[in-house]
């Protein structure tokens, strides 16, 4: 053994995690074929999620103890209600923002990796830092090149490409727990 012992309970929940692992492809392959629909469920879940957290901080709010935080979180709370009621009452403004953001957040952390790469660079595969970095701006470029023609679909595929390689990897690790090989160093 290496020093890593996976827990018993993890072991025998195996199959759970091939399940969900088959439910995240699945999902996942769903929002790659429509990625304009999920584009715009996301656009509408995450409004959702803005108003219940909004909901929570106003209330919570109350309960804080003291002026300053109430205030804080009273405003936090305004935020995140003002927010989530406008990507419902307009998605479309929502998607349009939202790809903005993607687009700035992937050029932004492109660069900072290109630039973590050539600090690191005697260390051993640095190379594989810049390549995500050299990735992620060219991706950030795509995306802002087809804009707003790209805000249509690009959440969605993203996030379909990301349930389909998490999807696998908990496949993956399930057929490990199963086959008890996690944790086991080769001799």
């Amino acid at each position: 053994m290496n020093g890593v012992t996976i827990p018993e309970g993890l072991k025998k929940s195996w199959g759970w995690l091939l399940v969900l692992g088959i439910i995240y492809v699945i999902m996942g392959l769903i929002m790659a074929g429509e990625p304009m629909a999920a584009t715009y469920a996301i656009d509408v879940f995450l409004g959702f999620v803005l108003i219940i957290g909004g909901i929570i901080s106003v209330v919570g709010s109350f309960f804080t103890g003291n002026w300053k935080s109430l205030i804080l979180v009273l405003l936090s709370g305004i935020l995140y209600l003002v927010v989530g009621v406008m990507l419902l009452k307009n998605p479309m403004a929502g998607v349009l923002t939202l790809t903005i953001l993607l687009a700035a957040f992937l050029l932004v952390e492109g660069i900072f990796k290109i630039i973590h790469a050539f600090q690191i660079k005697p260390a051993q595969n640095w190379i594989w830092l810049l390549v995500s970095g050299i990735a992620s701006v060219i991706l950030a470029v795509m995306i802002w090149g087809e804009f707003p023609a790209s805000s249509a679909f690009v959440i969605g595929l993203l996030v379909g490409i990301y349930f389909i390689i998490n999807g696998i990897s908990l496949v993956m690790i399930s057929f490990a727990l199963k086959g008890g090989e996690v944790g086991a160093a080769q001799s």
